[in-house]
């Protein structure tokens, strides 16, 4: 429960954050749409839409990095994990031939 209400509120969070960014660039751009020419008026329009865009891209970003970073570890701590049982098996393997031989010390 605990781990979907802090991916509900990241989502908000997100969700709202990109909303008012939204707004407030286009807010900018049609308030200036009297006042400038047409030529600038495109040049604000692909700064509105690469601004969204690399807000986009960074948080995607953001949350890929996240996931890569929790799957190397999930699979490091297998492999630390198969190591241990491997060298356990070992272990046993000389205790076993220690034990069962009549080798005097």
């Amino acid at each position: 429960m605990k781990k979907t209400f802090k991916k509900f509120i990241t989502a908000l969070t997100i969700f709202t954050v990109t909303l008012i960014a939204g707004f407030a660039i286009t807010g900018i751009s049609f308030n200036l749409f009297e006042s400038l020419t047409s030529n600038q008026m495109k040049v604000i329009f692909s700064v509105d839409i690469l601004s969204l865009a690399i807000i986009a891209i960074s948080v995607w970003y953001f949350f890929e990095s996240r996931k890569i970073k929790e799957q190397r570890k999930k699979e490091l701590e297998k492999r630390h994990q198969k190591r241990i049982i491997q060298r356990e098996n070992e272990l046993s393997e000389i205790n076993k031939i220690i034990n069962f031989s009549n080798f005097a010390a």
